[in-house]
């Protein structure tokens, strides 16, 4: 299956985490974590919209620096999502600058608290305007959207401290059926995009006109609809890293990353490794290769590899690849 999402591991699966993503339906770019980010272009960096952070370890967040550096001067405006103290953490860094010759400037950066409770969150805005000077506010859950329509999901994991799961869906979708289309008589136009626009709106009821072989013909929206319009299920990504292999984050994330297009997920130690995997609260290449079956996720990304295993290379993607049959991106 084709699938609609760009995926660019930013370094090697043995470096610090970041992955830039990017999908054929939204115009900007998400960045889950901000580990090393050096490798990628400032055109890249610039196009960033949302930054989703699980954790704020170092090998995580450091590249935010490189964000505050390449984004100063854009104009844009930036939303940061993390778990409980991310606004914290990012006064900290842009705190660590002197900022007396900015107020020209019009970038911002919007960070939103997550927690577990759900209904509403934390947030805290970054303007150079202002001198980066902090304003609080918060968000409801229900306004918690992506741009350009897409849906965030987000699930809590133990690593000592919480680490946060991303889960990035597409908005919902309709098509045209071509053949359909001619079989009952209808012609491409612009009334195409209102048709579309007012299924995607639940306005089924309302009256459309649409151009036809005979001219334009008054029908209602969902008759229409039910001869030409075919529903396309959403896509989506579902990014899991640092997490404790323990029964409750394994469940959880199966459950989480469920019937996921693209799942990212860490696999740090390999099983003979599974009692330091414990210590150090990470999963193994076996659990994290259960957690894909088990989803049923349809590709996966596997990350985050310990740097012991960088001599014994061959091993170790000898296991990553047994029995994927092509589903490794």
């Amino acid at each position: 299956m084709k699938h609609n999402f760009h995926v660019k591991q930013v370094n090697s699966p043995f470096e610090d985490t970041a992955f830039f993503l990017r999908n054929t339906y939204k115009n900007e770019a998400f960045l889950f974590d901000c580990g090393r980010i050096g490798p990628l272009a400032n055109s890249e960096v610039l196009s960033i919209k949302e930054i989703l952070i699980s954790h704020t370890h170092i090998d995580h967040f450091y590249g935010f620096d490189r964000i505050l550096r390449g984004t100063l001067m854009s104009g844009n405006k930036f939303r940061v999502f993390g778990p409980p103290g991310i606004i914290k953490n990012v006064q900290g860094k842009i705190d660590s600058y002197t900022w007396n010759l900015i107020k020209s400037y019009t970038v911002s950066y919007e960070v939103i608290e997550l927690n577990l409770d759900r209904k509403e969150y934390k947030t805290a805005y970054f303007a150079a305007e202002d001198g980066f000077e902090r304003v609080d506010g918060t968000i409801k859950a229900s306004e918690l959207g992506l741009t350009d329509g897409f849906k965030l999901d987000f699930e809590f994991f133990d690593h000592r401290v919480p680490s946060v799961g991303y889960r990035v869906t597409e908005p919902d979708m309709v098509s045209v059926l071509k053949d359909k289309m001619e079989e009952n008589g209808f012609k491409a136009g612009k009334w195409l995009k209102e048709l579309k626009a007012k299924v995607l709106s639940g306005e089924l009821k309302d009256d459309i006109k649409a151009e036809t072989s005979d001219g334009l013909v008054t029908m209602k929206v969902g008759e229409a609809a039910d001869k030409i319009i075919e529903y396309v299920k959403p896509q989506s990504v579902t990014y899991i890293t640092d997490t404790a292999p323990s029964y409750d984050n394994v469940t959880k994330a199966i459950e989480f990353a469920k019937d996921s297009t693209i799942l990212l997920i860490e696999g740090m130690f390999m099983k003979e490794d599974v009692m330091h995997a414990n210590h150090k609260k990470h999963l193994t290449l076996d659990l994290s290769k259960y957690i894909f079956r088990e989803s049923n996720s349809q590709f996966a990304r596997f990350f985050h590899f310990t740097s012991k295993y960088d001599g014994n290379k061959k091993e170790l993607f000898d296991r990553l690849y047994e029995g994927m049959n092509g589903r490794i991106l």
